[in-house]
Formats: C-alpha cells, sequence, structure tokens
C-alpha cells in the first residue's frame, strides 16, 4: 500500500493532492496542518477514511512533522503563500523541520526508508524556463512576490546543503489559477501560462509515481487549451510591488483588514 505524507493540505494545491490521493483507497495518507476543523470542513469525509491520519499542530514543532513523515514514501510539501509579505519564512520553516524530522528518523535507525520530497516550487526561479519569456514580465514577477520568491530560493538552498542523503523533486508551474482541469503534462523545458491547481496536483502525484527527476526543476504544460485566464492577477502585482518598495503597508492594511 502506498504511503503518503501531504503537508498543507487545507492549501489550495494541497487541498487538490489529498482530494486525489483519497479517490484510491489503496492509499495510505498522513496529513499536516495547522487546524484540523479547517480541513475538516474542506473535507468532510476525510474524518471516516481510515487511510488518513491528522496531524496538527506548530509546523516548527518537529516531532509532529516527524510522525507525520515517518514510514512514508513520498512527502507532498505544499505549504506556500502568494502574499507578499515582509520577511516571509514560511518556506523555509517547513524546510527546516523537514530536514530535522529526516534527521532525526536517520539517528532512530540508519536503515530507515526516507520517503522523496515533492517540493511545490516556481517557475520564476529556474533560469532554463524564466529565460525563453520576456524579461520584464520576469522582473515585473519577481518584484512583486519578491519576499514569497525570496522565502522560497532561501529555503532550496537549504534543502540543498543535504543533497547527499535528501531526495527532493522541484516542482515549478507557472501561473496557478482556480479552474477544473483541462489535463496536465510533465517536461522540462516550458511551464504553461495558466494550470489549475487540480491539474497541478494531478502532476505532482505522477512525479511521485513515475520517481526519477531527483533535483531537477519539473514543470506541467496543458494538454488542451481552455484554462481561464486569472483576471485577479494585476491587481495582486500591484498589492506585491506596493508591498515590495513600501514594506510597512503589509502592515497597514493587514490592521486595517483589507487583505
Amino acid at each position: 500500500m502506498p504511503s503518503y505524507a501531504v503537508l498543507g493540505a487545507t492549501g489550495a494545491t494541497g487541498g487538490n493532492v489529498l482530494k486525489l490521493l483519497v479517490q484510491n483507497p489503496q492509499n495510505k495518507i498522513n496529513v499536516y496542518v495547522r487546524s484540523k476543523p479547517k480541513l475538516l470542513q474542506q473535507a468532510p469525509n476525510i474524518a471516516s477514511n481510515p487511510n488518513v491520519k491528522i496531524f496538527t499542530g506548530n509546523l516548527s514543532d518537529t516531532a509532529i512533522i516527524k510522525s507525520c513523515l515517518e514510514g512514508t514514501d513520498v512527502v507532498f510539501s505544499t505549504v506556500a503563500s502568494n502574499d507578499n509579505m515582509p520577511d516571509m519564512h514560511v518556506a523555509q520553516d517547513t524546510a527546516q523541520s523537514i530536514v530535522v524530522a529526516l534527521m532525526d528518523i536517520r539517528m532512530a535507525n540508519p536503515q530507515a526508508r526516507l520517503p522523496t520530497i515533492v517540493w511545490l516550487s516556481s517557475a520564476s526561479l529556474n533560469e532554463t524556463y524564466h529565460k525563453k519569456g520576456p524579461a520584464v514580465l520576469h522582473w515585473l514577477l519577481m518584484t512583486a512576490f519578491s519576499n514569497v520568491y525570496g522565502d522560497l530560493a532561501h529555503a532550496e538552498k537549504y534543502l540543498a546543503l543535504h543533497k547527499e542523503w535528501l531526495k527532493v523533486v522541484l516542482v515549478q508551474p507557472g501561473g496557478l489559477v482556480e479552474d477544473k482541469p483541462h489535463g496536465h503534462e510533465l517536461n522540462l523545458e516550458k511551464p504553461a501560462d495558466f494550470l489549475s491547481y487540480t491539474d497541478l496536483a494531478a502532476g505532482m502525484i505522477e512525479v511521485a509515481e513515475k520517481g526519477g527527476y531527483l533535483w531537477q526543476g519539473v514543470t506541467l504544460g496543458v494538454k488542451a487549451k481552455g484554462t481561464r485566464i486569472e483576471y485577479a492577477i494585476p491587481g495582486r502585482l500591484v498589492k506585491g510591488m506596493t508591498f515590495h518598495y513600501f514594506p510597512f503597508m503589509w502592515w497597514v492594511t493587514k490592521k486595517l483588514h483589507l487583505q
């Protein structure tokens, strides 16, 4: 019976990964979330699913993360944020918790089977991908989401420090939108401009099932046209640019409940 861990199952990507995994009754799934009520509100059926075990707590509690990861074949790391919050470190916290947890497992049993980490990254951090597009667009994205990508880049550098024993695959999609699935295809060339979260989740699962791709950036294309354009993106870019150049505005908008 395949065994998986999903970190961040209440998010758009993690929620779709979980939704697809539970469709196979052979899958055993450990789920980490900060809020169990939120998870059960989004996926009430898993409460009675004997193949799903829920782990709740703070991401920095490595004992909980260790219990969630132990004995699994694949870990889907989908903890993420689209908000350009100053001094963001959610990806770094996730990477550190994963590494410490797996180190503890290794120390307790040097022969322990360690899982492959399928890590949600971004095509914006892959030079092979972004060099094929307009430089001004890449600059705009890297500025509007500077804190998000900075956090992600530092996290991936930290993971790479443990390359000798850690198994990681970087899944690097382009723009993500809420939409119905249109079919996905894995490639190492150029990501789709827009991809639904459902197609991303299916792609991450396919990466896990195929194996390989260790320490490579895998991106996703779409099989059929029709993925909707995310018209809210211009607004997000403006907001992200504002938080980049005027970080204090993030705290102002949060205090005024404008986020």
